[in-house]
């Protein structure tokens, strides 16, 4: 009997350009970002690519290029409870 609360492969693990390019560019965030987000490819897509109020209304993906620090520093912020 399938169980229905599963995910379906294809919809748990999309392939996505911008997480294929944090992998390649920015491994360390990489990683932070996949445990804060239990790897589920589809949160952490929607994280990276909306545009967040802390990085001055960019999204997590374009501030990699002006400041990859200013993202990892995000999320050590959002992993230790900091949101001050």
């Amino acid at each position: 009997m399938p169980n229905k609360n599963s995910k379906s492969s294809t919809e748990k693990n999309t392939n996505s350009t911008e997480l294929e390019h944090l992998k390649a560019e920015h491994f360390d965030i990489y990683q932070e970002l996949m445990k804060q987000f239990k790897f589920d490819d589809r949160m952490c897509q929607e994280w990276l690519t909306k545009p967040k109020p802390f990085l001055q209304g960019t999204s997590p993906f374009e501030q990699l290029s002006i400041d990859a620090a200013l993202v990892m520093g995000m999320l050590i912020r959002m992993r230790t409870g900091d949101f001050s």
